[in-house]
This record gives structure tokens, sequence and C-alpha cells, in this order.
């Protein structure tokens, strides 16, 4: 009876560890699909991934040392849908690592570093972080910070 309760406790903290692999992953594929979308330029898929509530968040810092952010899908997709509109498509090459996550139940806490490369060699470094949230098995952006360090790139 002992050994049997060892081998059912066992098999629950490893499925558990399994299930939080796959949560890390699913989370991970989300930040750098709507990262991606985002340099795209592609509004459609970039909005596919957050929530898109009144709760949406998002804030980043300025060249010139302030910080700027939105609050509420509605201002935030009118502002990237006005972004995406007349903004140029840039041509660059991403990279993240240094993910770190924070997962209890259906929201999620991610941060990471991600580097931006140009054609001529040009990289910028940013800190970013998501506020994830789980919904209908999906996990969904509710929230971004990124933070650029505007000297990398000079």
């Amino acid at each position: 009876m002992k050994k049997a309760f060892i081998l059912f406790f066992g098999t629950v903290i490893l499925s558990l560890n399994s299930f939080s692999q796959t949560d890390k992953e699913n989370i991970k594929k989300v930040c750098l699909a709507e990262t991606q979308a985002f340099t795209d330029m592609d509004f459609t898929a970039w909005a596919s991934y957050h929530v898109q509530s009144a709760d949406e968040q998002i804030a980043w810092n300025n060249p010139d040392g302030s910080f700027s952010y939105e609050s509420g899908w509605e201002k935030i997709s009118q502002n990237m849908k006005d972004y995406c509109k007349s903004g140029q498509k840039q041509s660059l090459q991403l990279s993240s690592d240094n993910f770190a996550f924070v997962i209890h139940g259906s929201m999620a806490f991610v941060s990471f570093n991600r580097s931006s490369q140009t054609p001529d060699g040009k990289t910028t470094k940013l800190r970013e972080y998501r506020t994830m949230l789980q919904s209908k098995g999906q996990w969904k952006i509710l929230a971004v910070q990124a933070y650029v360090d505007h000297l990398s790139g000079k």
C-alpha cells in the first residue's frame, strides 16, 4: 500500500511538472508570435494574442527617458491599427532568452530579454514583461511592459 501511494504521488508530481512545462512553452510561443506580429505590422495577428478587454494595459519607455502607457483594449487597439497603417514594416532579426515564469492557475507572469538586429547590424536590447490570462484553454496577453535600452543600439 505504501509503495502504491508513493508511485501514485510521484506520478501526480511528474504530471504537474509536465503540465507546467506545457504552459511555459505555450506562453513563450504567444509572447514570441505577438512580438513578430507587431514587427510585421500585422494588426489582426497581433490582436489575436491579446485578451481584448477593458482591463488590458501596455507600457513602454521612450528615448527621451519618459514613459508612455495605454489602458483598455478600445484605445490600445485603435492606436495599434493606426500605427500598423502608417508605419513601415521593419526587417528585424529577433532573438529572445532568459525567460522566467510565475504561473498561478489561469494567470501567469513572464519576463524575458529580447534583442532586435537591423539588416545593417544595429542591435537593440529590451527587457519585456507580459501578464497572461488563460481563457478557453489558450494563453492570452493581458498586459505588456516593454523597456528598451535606447543606448544599446548606438
